[in-house]
């Protein structure tokens, strides 16, 4: 008998004290003693948080004879661990309403050690745990497949990756994960799973996008805005990292972002695979230098830091296309930039907060803010906007009379205001039906409009205007084609938040 049956079958009633002749007693403490307790309750709290499951995944489980619906899985604290792990619980397909339905925490790991021996983190690492205000060890993040079933996180100053559902089934014992070797020096940062094909992943090395086969260990660099000195101030660019103040001030911890689905081209029949990043140059930005302990002869740590009132770094939003063979095999791999520069065609912008695809991969979308964070847009660009990075300006020309004139990007979406805008996740894009390409439907949350924070379902009609890409972009002599925006229903409240 299970717990759940003992507790719905149980007979035993639970007779309840009856307290309303009593009085309601609230003990008297002094303001030494409350600053005590809430001290206390600040310790527990950051305990329970530790402890507490999250990044939660539902997998569907379709076996006819399976007693369960569902598998969940996340990350947790197992009872007498001090580490964090990949965790499951099963979700039975019936339930009876009356019962407490209590979910066992199940370990997906056989004797897994993720953090590193005396630990010891790479300085990438201790900085991302910084911002992230982590103070638990172990397995604090993973990347899940769900038609694959392939799991890939960081830990013990490696990458791992495993699997559990998908076409192998689900396991029913605690598993020991795969380690994926490598030839790069210095930690792989971000791993993430190419989501139109999981026999690749990428990651961050030494602040430059790679791409990897899970199954060959073939690893191919994407991007080469690092020149491998040791001085900060002579290799100020990255590639799909985010920087300080995006990670402080956005909450963003990435710079870049898998298409969905990859596209079939060239006579070969060679898939592409896409991913957005954002490429950052910080050679206006200050440095400062911090006395560490931790290296020889306290010696200074340098870092790029914005302070209040200075520059910020330089973005733009680039394309890597990675091109694969029937077997497998990466063939080629590409950097493209807009086709004109993204300072030209967005001036005011001075924050990428957030970015990705729309779910059918057909454009890359981006949130821009100005500096003061008074005005934010939601952007779409099609790929077809990207060209390769070229080597003259002559070069840039001829690819740009290969970009179509009825090809640009799509402000669909506008927030204007005097007061500071909060930046947030809340932005669903559904996919565009056959023969509907002109209109896009998307759920946003909105609390400029009303001051409290809304969803609201938005249509934008997608209107294309004609641009000659080999003449300069001026945008004082004509924007970006501006979507005239239908507000179609108002979806119930999320939260009432007045600002």
């Amino acid at each position: 008998m299970t717990a759940v049956d003992a507790l719905s079958d149980s007979s035993d009633a639970v007779e309840m004290e009856d307290t309303s002749a009593s009085h309601f007693q609230v003990e008297k403490h002094s303001w030494e003693g409350l600053r005590d307790i809430i001290h206390s309750s600040r310790k527990y709290t950051g305990m329970i948080v530790n402890k507490a499951p999250h990044d939660f995944q539902f997998v569907r489980k379709t076996e006819e004879s399976s007693p369960h619906s569902h598998r969940l899985y996340y990350l947790g604290m197992p009872y007498g661990s001090r580490e964090n792990s990949l965790l499951y619980s099963e979700i039975p397909k019936k339930v009876r309403k009356e019962a407490l339905l209590l979910l066992s925490w199940k370990q997906m790991l056989d004797h897994f050690q993720a953090t590193p021996h005396h630990g010891m983190y790479s300085r990438e690492e201790e900085l991302l745990r910084e911002r992230k205000r982590l103070g638990v060890f172990g397995i604090t993040s993973y990347d899940f497949h769900s038609e694959s079933g392939l799991f890939l996180f960081q830990a013990s100053n490696s990458l791992f990756h495993c699997r559990d559902g998908g076409k192998n089934g689900f396991m029913v014992s605690p598993m020991k994960p795969l380690e994926i070797k490598t030839q790069c020096s210095g930690p792989r940062m971000d791993p993430k799973i190419c989501s139109a094909n999981p026999s690749f992943f990428s990651f961050i090395n030494n602040n430059d996008l790679w791409v990897a086969s899970i199954e060959t260990g073939e690893e191919r660099r994407l991007t080469y805005c690092q020149k491998g000195l040791s001085s900060v101030l002579d290799d100020p660019k990255s590639a799909g990292v985010a920087t300080f103040v995006i990670q402080e001030e956005f909450d963003r911890f990435t710079g870049y972002w898998w298409c969905p689905t990859s596209c079939q081209e060239g006579p070969e029949g060679w898939n592409t695979l896409r991913i957005l990043y954002e490429e950052v140059d910080e050679s206006e930005v200050e440095i400062i230098h911090v006395p560490s302990p931790a290296l020889e002869e306290r010696k200074t740590d340098s870092y790029r830091y914005p302070r209040t009132g200075s520059k910020n770094p330089k973005i733009s939003l680039k394309l890597a296309e990675v091109q694969v063979d029937s077997q497998g095999k990466i063939v080629s791999s590409q950097e493209k930039e807009l086709v004109h520069p993204f300072s030209t065609m967005f001036p005011r912008v001075e924050y990428i907060a957030r970015a990705g695809w729309t779910q059918d991969g057909k454009y890359a979308w981006a949130m821009f803010l100005d500096r003061p964070q008074h005005q934010l847009q939601l952007v779409l660009f099609p790929p077809a906007l990207f060209i390769p990075v070229p080597e003259s300006e002559e070069q840039r020309q001829e690819f740009a009379k290969a970009v179509p004139g009825n090809v640009h990007p799509f402000i669909i979406y506008e927030e204007v205001t005097d007061v500071w805008i909060n930046v947030h996740d809340i932005f669903y894009p559904f996919v565009q039906p056959e023969g509907e390409e002109e209109e896009l439907c998307f759920i946003r949350a909105n609390e400029c409009k009303t001051g409290f924070c809304h969803l609201y379902k938005v249509t934008v009609v997608l209107r294309r205007g004609s641009f000659d890409w080999t003449q300069p972009y001026v945008p004082s002599q004509g924007e970006i084609p501006r979507l005239f925006i239908s507000l179609t229903s108002e979806v119930e409240t999320n939260k009432d938040i007045r600002k």
